[in-house]
């Protein structure tokens, strides 16, 4: 059985740095905010609103290659310690008052 020390667990969580995203040129950052975005909230991305010369090439690989080792990455590590937190099962104890 697995057990948590949930005052230890929530100082942890304080503590843990919050995500920062890593720096991105000009043409990586466009598509990063106009386009992934909205894409991954399920929004609408028409290609008459994309301004292709916002970007090149390399912007395209430059955020592949950030979706592949730093999004998906994140993404699995969370899915993991929120799929353990999920097992835990909760047990109840009688309180005690002297």
């Amino acid at each position: 059985m697995l057990k948590i020390n949930i005052a230890q667990l929530v100082d942890a969580v304080q503590k843990a740095p919050a995500f920062e995203l890593p720096e991105m040129n000009e043409g990586t950052s466009y598509l990063y905010y106009h386009i992934f975005c909205n894409l991954s909230k399920g929004k609408d991305v028409c290609l008459t609103d994309v301004e292709f010369s916002a970007f090149d090439l390399n912007d395209i690989h430059n955020l592949s290659d950030l979706n592949e080792n730093v999004f998906e990455i994140n993404h699995l590590q969370a899915n993991g310690i929120s799929g353990t937190l999920r097992k835990i099962a909760p047990i109840c104890k009688a309180s005690a008052y002297v």
